[in-house]
């Protein structure tokens, strides 16, 4: 169960990362968003806004498993921090240049996370 936990902490920062920078208008990934269909979820735009916050929220919970696995505390701070800032993009004020810290901020602290469960794992099997 907790495993699982981590890996949807992961998968919500990647996917809210992924979310939230299409609509920031960078034309690489609006390239892409385009070829492979996701155009057609234009519609439903403010939706989006919601579910890339839930997505953030559950990057939250996967880094308090890991959290709690392998007992730094550090990648759990910087996600808390980051998807406080996303939400205080989303709902207070479109701070452009802080989305892109708070994306920023997911993605590294997801990078971080995997990186203590992979040295955790090693010293658990070297004793």
């Amino acid at each position: 169960m907790k495993e699982s936990l981590t890996s949807i902490g992961g998968a919500g920062s990647i996917v809210s990362a992924i979310a939230a920078a299409a609509p920031c208008c960078l034309p690489f990934l609006a390239s892409i968003a385009s070829t492979i269909g996701l155009s057609a979820l234009l519609p439903y735009s403010e939706y989006i806004v919601y579910l890339v916050q839930g997505f953030g929220l559950m990057a939250v919970v996967g880094a308090y498993a890991s959290y709690k696995k392998h007992g730094k505390y550090t990648p759990f701070l910087l996600t808390t921090l980051s998807v406080a800032a996303l939400l205080f993009v989303y709902n207070v004020t479109l701070l452009t240049w802080l989305l892109y810290v708070a994306l920023a901020g997911l993605a590294i602290a997801a990078i971080w996370n995997m990186l203590e469960i992979r040295r955790c794992q090693k010293c658990a099997t070297a004793n």
